[in-house]
C-alpha cells in the first residue's frame, strides 16, 4: 500500500529542512551533519524525480513541488508526534492549559491542596493567553478559560461568574483624603473578543469616587495587582484573583456603595471528549469546582 513512499528518515529530514529553510539548521535539530542532510535531500529528490529545493549561494528555497510535499510532511510528522505522545503518556499525568493570570494568581497557590488530595497525579500547568484549540492540540487534556461560557458546547462547564471589586493598599486608602486624583488600575484585554465594560461610566456611579480619578491600563490582571501592591493606585480586578493579597492584608477592599454592581465574565472548563473519561481529568475538574465553590480561602487554610 505504501510501497512508493520514501523512507520515514528522508521525509523527516526533508520536513526539518523545509520548515527551517536551512540544511545547517535542520542538521542541528536532527543532530546530524549538514552533509548528511544534503545527501538525504538529494536522495529523496532522485527517488521522486523532482527538484524540491532551489539551491542558492547562502540559502535554499522550496520549489512549488517542495512546498506541496513540505505541507504534507509537516502534517504527517505533527500527527505522528501527537499520537506517540498520547500513547506514551502515563495514566497519572495531567496537563491543564489556562491563562497566565489565573495560573499565577489563583491556581498555583492552590495546587498544594490538590496534590495533598491526589498525591499520585503528575500535574503540569501550561499558562499562556493564546487560545488553544483543545480539540486539535493534544498536548493539553483540558483547559480553564475566561470569557463567556458557550452554553451550546457540551464540553464546556461553568465554574462561576467573576465579581469585580476595587482594591488598594491600606496606606493608599488613607491617602485618598489628601489626593483628589487617584489612579484606577484596569486590565486592557489582549483578546479582542472579550467584551469591555464601560469602566468610566461605572466609576461615575460610585458616590465616593473622586471625579478626577485617572484610569491606567495594563495588559493583564497580574500587572494590575502588582501595581496596586506597589501603592500605585486602586485595582479594579476580580475578587477571585486578588484573594491571596486580601487574605494576607496586603490589599483591602473599600466598601463603597455601588462597587458590587459590576460583574465580570465567566470562568469555565473545556474538556474534549478524548479526555472526559480519564480519571485524572475527572479528579481535577471535581477538585477545581469544589474549591471554587467552598470559598477562596476556606476555614482550614486561615492563618492563626
Amino acid at each position: 500500500m505504501f510501497a512508493r513512499l520514501p523512507s520515514l528518515s528522508s521525509l523527516r529530514t526533508f520536513e526539518a529542512a523545509a520548515r527551517l529553510l536551512s540544511f545547517k539548521s535542520a542538521a542541528h535539530e536532527l543532530n546530524v551533519s549538514p552533509t548528511a542532510v544534503s545527501h538525504q535531500i538529494r536522495a529523496l529528490e532522485d527517488r521522486l524525480q523532482l527538484c524540491l529545493f532551489e539551491r542558492r549561494t547562502r540559502s535554499v528555497e522550496l520549489t512549488p513541488e517542495g512546498e506541496r510535499l513540505a505541507a504534507a510532511a509537516h502534517k504527517a510528522m505533527h500527527e505522528l508526534n501527537e499520537t506517540v505522545n498520547e500513547l506514551t503518556r502515563q495514566a497519572n499525568q495531567l496537563t491543564v492549559g489556562t491563562t497566565a493570570s489565573f495560573a499565577a494568581l489563583w491556581l498555583v497557590p492552590k495546587l498544594h491542596l490538590f496534590q495533598q488530595q491526589y498525591p499520585g497525579v503528575e500535574l503540569n500547568i501550561q499558562a499562556e493567553d493564546q487560545l488553544r484549540d483543545v480539540e486539535q492540540d493534544r498536548r493539553v487534556d483540558m483547559v480553564i478559560r475566561y470569557g463567556c461560557c458557550p452554553q451550546a458546547n457540551a464540553e464546556a462547564s461553568l465554574l462561576g461568574q467573576e465579581a469585580l471589586g476595587l482594591f488598594a493598599t491600606p496606606a493608599y486608602w488613607q491617602q485618598l483624603s489628601v489626593h483628589s486624583n487617584p489612579s484606577v488600575l484596569v486590565t486592557s484585554w489582549k483578546n479582542p473578543r472579550l467584551p469591555r465594560p464601560n469602566v468610566q461610566a461605572w466609576l461615575q456611579t460610585i458616590e465616593q469616587m473622586p471625579s478626577a480619578a485617572q484610569i491606567r491600563s495594563f495588559d493583564d490582571e497580574n500587572q494590575v495587582i502588582q501595581a496596586a501592591l506597589a501603592g500605585q493606585g486602586i485595582a479594579l480586578v476580580s475578587r477571585l484573583l486578588v484573594a491571596l493579597p486580601l487574605h494576607n492584608g496586603w490589599l483591602t477592599a473599600e466598601p463603597w456603595k455601588g462597587v458590587d454592581n459590576l460583574r465580570g465574565l465567566d470562568y469555565y472548563t473545556l474538556i474534549p471528549e478524548r479526555s472526559a473519561s480519564r480519571s485524572t481529568v475527572r479528579q481535577f475538574a471535581s477538585w477545581l469546582d469544589a474549591t471554587l465553590k467552598s470559598g477562596l480561602y476556606p476555614r482550614h487554610e486561615t492563618q492563626n
